[in-house]
């Protein structure tokens, strides 16, 4: 149960922050935010991404789920 929760968070946090790095080009090139808020928010976003989602890979899958040994 924890590790699925965990498995979960991590997989929604990978996926948040790869629609940052998705929605600060976007919002730059309407003019929305300034050049320097764009490379912050991307840089952020894409080392966030990278962490949360290495970090749901390390996360061990429970038995139930695991597939057998040939």
């Amino acid at each position: 149960m924890k590790n699925r929760i965990l498995r979960m968070i991590t997989g929604g946090l990978a996926l948040l922050s790869l629609g940052v790095c998705l929605a600060a080009p976007i919002l730059y090139f309407l003019g929305r935010i300034s050049e320097d808020s764009y490379k912050t928010a991307f840089l952020i976003a894409s080392i966030a991404w990278f962490v949360f989602a290495i970090a749901r890979g390390f996360v061990r899958k429970p038995p139930a789920e695991r597939e057998p040994m040939p």
